[in-house]
């Protein structure tokens, strides 16, 4: 029974530890951890949300074409396709 103890402390040790690197994750890069991984991974802007919204995970990092619409604030339509959003 010790040992059972044992192991459901480190698994909460562990985590708690995930947590907290998925909230920092979160308020750092404005994803968590998972989606950063995967992003890294598939070398995309990945976000395990958009497949609850009936879209694809991940879409092509669009840098140039961002940065060439010199935009304040970016979005993406329904279509993924970017735009500059108007701010309030």
């Amino acid at each position: 029974m010790l040992t059972v103890g044992c192991a459901s402390s480190g698994i909460m040790s562990a985590m708690s530890i995930l947590s907290t690197a998925d909230v920092a994750s979160q308020l750092t890069t404005g994803k968590g951890a998972i989606d950063n991984a995967v992003s890294s991974a598939m070398e995309k802007d990945c976000a395990v949300f958009r497949l609850f919204k009936g879209k694809k995970i991940c879409r092509d990092k669009e840098v140039e074409a961002l940065i060439d619409m010199g935009c304040v604030v970016y979005a993406w339509d329904e279509n993924d396709k970017p735009y500059c959003k108007k701010e309030k």
